[in-house]
């Protein structure tokens, strides 16, 4: 099922054949985390461990309501995908909502991803996606949401991405865009102000803030056009954007995000 995230090499009990790298099982995930020069690897998962050791249901708050997990499952099933990879699954909330024969879920943290097998019965490994443990051409469809911002490498993965989906596979990526202030704060009250006031909720998020504030690493800036070019010069057919001024009923939790829908070339 898997290969080496660095030669695609075949792997023997989680050993590479070709470079004789060797990756570590933790509580039955492998880790596909490679130690490198500065370090990064090591500090990614630290980083991801520490925001899923202090929160739980990290994303709600972030728009991951039931009105856009449906409707996302519901944008991902417009063409057969029986082999489904989402990248930077977290706790594993949209990966059991989607539809797919095999699925499979990558993220950072072990932490997430213990979480996630509660939700959903996929396999689940420790990687990035600019190293992915998987062989050319395995999946129908790959998806991230909100993660395309924290590649530290963005052509590099995905590029990944393009390699490990089949002639014609498509990945959907949900991105973040720039914001001014203004434009956060009228997020957060269309969430918790208007047109319905959720006290709860607003403390709850609150709270998160002011005890563990989320910080996640790589931000990166992105408009529309240039999250196209990203995908376009990485062998990808931009096929649809779908904003609330596109698709004003789509369940998106402003006008700053933007799903992207892709087609390998």
């Amino acid at each position: 099922m898997y290969v080496c995230c660095r030669c695609k090499g075949p792997l023997a009990e989680y050993k590479c054949s070709n470079c004789q790298l060797e990756f570590r099982v933790i509580d039955g995930i492998p880790c596909f985390l490679t130690d490198t020069a500065n370090g990064n690897s090591q500090k990614l998962r630290e980083i991801y461990d520490g925001i899923y050791r202090d929160h739980e249901d990290v994303w709600i708050g972030q728009g991951r309501s039931e009105q856009f997990l449906q409707y996302f499952r519901d944008l991902s099933q417009s063409s057969a995908a029986d082999d489904v990879l989402e990248i930077g699954c977290g706790e594993g909330m949209l990966l059991a909502a989607l539809a797919g024969r095999n699925k499979y879920g990558v993220d950072p943290s072990v932490h997430a991803l213990r979480r996630a097998r509660r939700r959903s019965a996929a396999e689940y490994a420790i990687a990035r996606a600019e190293e992915l443990p998987f062989a050319e051409g395995h999946f129908d469809l790959v998806v991230t949401v909100g993660v395309m911002e924290h590649f530290q490498d963005p052509d590099a993965a995905t590029a990944e991405i393009r390699r490990v989906l089949r002639p014609s596979g498509r990945y959907i990526a949900l991105i973040e865009t720039d914001m001014t202030l203004l434009e956060r704060l009228v997020v957060k009250a269309r969430m918790y102000l208007w047109p319905r006031f959720r006290p709860i909720d607003l403390l709850t998020w609150a709270n998160g803030k002011l005890r563990h504030r989320i910080v996640q690493p790589f931000r990166r800036s992105y408009t529309i056009d240039t999250a196209r070019q990203c995908l376009e010069r990485n062998g990808f057919e931009v096929m649809q954007a779908i904003t609330h001024k596109t698709h004003p009923s789509a369940p998106l939790a402003g006008d700053h995000v933007v799903i992207l829908t892709a087609r390998r070339r």
